[in-house]
């Protein structure tokens, strides 16, 4: 409260009539809120209160500006507070900023996207935590799957690094937004580009080993057995080279990151230390309630490290688009060979019989069937080994870290799909039964995984909101004011985002759908913006926001309150700081171990590059 107040107050000046004696209409004699119920008792008059209205009519300045007052408070919440945060938002894994794609509109360039996704980390920070801590999830149990259990290809150990590239490609894949994932046309390449390496074309692993003795079938030809082996090798050529590339795409930074974390622990425990070395000074304990609502922020960049994004969305997207296409000529040229031409589907067939090697992707095949697709009328028909499927319209845009609301379950789909059973017997499914329960799983309801970490998230935000209401809600004037509301308006906004993508049309939300949350996701960044302005300049320092619900003012000095006796401010401050700490010291240390598990799921360097390459596989999609 402004010093102006206090003489009128003491009754030591005289100011539009108001005196010692007409000055107590302004004076607050009830109830204090959180004052010590035996000071309350036997002391209570000699706490200067006053109402709501008297702080209007005897304060000369409606708000203390603290560069008015103490520039130093200002600076210190600066340096303390508003650095760290901005060092934390700077470290938030944005994407590269390329030029936009011609004919695209502009809401999709690259500005629009990054901030979109600034309004879902920002705006909504339960739901990006929920789809980063989700994709984390489904990285785990990518690697679970990768080591040797069990018998068969399950048990196997020398398939393991093999095992390794499929699951990280399928990881890497799931960061995409693929609204028609479950189609036909993309779904059976890939599965097939991931898992030929493992199972034939037609049979599963069960299927396989019954038949041991007769597979492949009596009547297969030699040609078609070399043809199958052939397919083998090189859709593990080209899945090790994939993941080969991704890997090397995946943005590194894993330091600076952590560095920037740990400067806002630094400035955490100095908040906590300037708190209770200065009991009562109201700004410190306004720092501090800020900070802890923010806290979400380096757990957001801690989990941000693991589910790290490529350094060019572009580049990996492209690269998986070209690489299906390999694998899906692959897959052709197996699958229909040996069949006679009038049994094909379209009966047509290439002269000169079946081709010698598959349709390997070529920029200008590509842009061919780009320009036909694109043509009004019949596409002419494509013989069986000809590429009729662009994969590019499939891959959508990178929607990791939470960039984006929406379900992106594939890799779980597909990771629940590949064996028969969870028992140590279990055995590799068929390419075929393979895309038929992972379609079903991602036409069904979403995991149980899915709904634990949304509801973890959920809890995580709204503990570090609650902190510090209770902090602000504490600090006297004691009750519910501009600061606590502010903190609850936040918290209720981002909760806003949240609570919409639980119901089913948000499994997969349209573009208006989206547009809805970022109308909370604004509101509440725009919220957070004067919460932090408030902070380091005391526009909240007013009759009005001190006295609020509660309807006066305390008049007291900080001696007052670092008096035990008088207002325990103690115990709300510690609760608040404890509770606030522990999220972000047991995620630090639960980042850090799930950073060395995972490692060596992405772990890859120049020098590794995959071995010498088959001079059949053409390599012309690297470029």
């Amino acid at each position: 409260m402004p010093e102006t107040c206090r003489p009128h107050l003491e009754g030591r000046e005289e100011w539009n009539g108001i005196n010692n004696v007409t000055i107590e209409r302004y004076m607050y004699r009830g109830a204090v809120r959180g004052m010590n119920s035996e000071y309350a008792r036997t002391s209570r008059d000699k706490f200067i209160t006053i109402t709501t209205e008297g702080c209007r009519e005897l304060c000369e300045s409606p708000v203390d500006f603290y560069w008015h007052s103490d520039i130093t408070t200002t600076l210190s919440i600066i340096s303390n507070w508003i650095l760290p945060i901005i060092a934390l938002l700077s470290a938030l894994p944005y994407d590269s900023l390329h030029r936009r794609t011609a004919g695209a509109p502009w809401w999709q360039t690259r500005i629009m996207g990054t901030l979109r996704a600034l309004l879902n980390w920002v705006g909504s920070p339960e739901t990006a935590l929920t789809n980063t801590l989700f994709n984390i999830h489904q990285m785990h149990k990518c690697l679970a799957e990768t080591k040797s259990s069990g018998q068969g290809i399950s048990g196997n150990g020398t398939l393991r690094s093999l095992k390794m590239d499929a699951y990280y490609v399928l990881s890497c894949m799931g960061q995409f937004n693929m609204s028609e994932v479950s189609k036909t046309e993309f779904l059976e390449p890939l599965i097939y580009a991931l898992f030929r390496g493992f199972v034939p074309l037609d049979v599963g692993e069960a299927a396989a080993l019954a038949l041991s003795t007769t597979y492949p079938p009596p009547n297969t030809t030699p040609e078609q057995r070399e043809r199958s082996e052939q397919a083998k090798i090189w859709t593990s050529e080209l899945l090790q080279e994939m993941a080969f590339q991704l890997r090397m795409l995946r943005r590194r930074g894993v330091y600076p990151s952590l560095v920037n974390v740990f400067l806002f622990c630094v400035a955490y425990a100095m908040a906590v230390v300037l708190a209770f070395s200065d009991v009562g000074e109201r700004t410190t304990a306004h720092a501090l309630a800020l900070g802890i609502l923010v806290s979400w922020l380096p757990l957001l960049v801690l989990f941000s490290i693991l589910d790290r994004n490529p350094m060019s969305a572009d580049r990996s997207r492209k690269l998986m688009s070209r690489w299906l296409w390999n694998a899906d000529a692959i897959r052709r040229w197996e699958k229909y060979s040996g069949i006679p031409a009038s049994q094909l589907t379209p009966p047509l067939i290439p002269t000169g019989g079946h081709p010698p090697l598959p349709d390997w992707w070529t920029w200008n095949k590509e842009e061919n069937l780009r320009a036909l697709q694109l043509q009004n009328g019949p596409i002419p028909l494509f013989d069986p080994f000809q590429q009729s499927v662009r994969f590019d319209p499939f891959i959508g845009e990178f929607v990791g870290q939470g960039r984006q609301m929406g379900y992106h379950g594939l890799a779980l789909a597909v990771v629940h799909s590949v064996y028969d059973s969870h028992g140590i017997d279990r055995r590799m499914r068929s390419i075929q039964d393979i895309v038929v329960s992972t379609r079903k799983k991602l036409h069904g309801s979403r995991p149980w995984a899915w709904w634990g970490t949304a509801l973890v998230s959920l809890t995580m935000v709204w503990l570090f909101a609650g902190m510090a209401f209770m902090i602000s809600y504490n600090t006297p004037t004691v009750g519910f004011a501009c600061r606590s509301g502010s903190y609850t308006i936040y918290g209720l906004l981002t909760f806003g985002s949240w609570f919409l993508s639980l119901l089913p049309s948000y499994k997969h939300p349209n573009n208006w759908r989206r547009a809805v949350a970022h109308v909370f996701n604004t509101l509440a960044v725009l919220t957070l913006i004067l919460i932090i302005f408030a902070s380091f300049s005391g526009i909240f320092n007013n009759c009005i926001c001190k006295g609020a619900l509660a309807g006066y003012l305390d008049f007291e000095n900080a001696e007052f309150y670092r008096n035990k006796d008088h207002f325990n401010v103690y115990t709300w401050w510690m609760a608040g700081a404890i509770v606030g700490a522990l999220p972000i010291t047991l995620s630090l240390g639960w980042a850090v171990r799930l950073l060395i598990q995972l490692k060596p799921l992405w772990q890859a360097s120049e020098q590794h590059n995959p071995h010498v390459r088959n001079p059949e596989v053409d390599m012309i999609w690297l470029i």
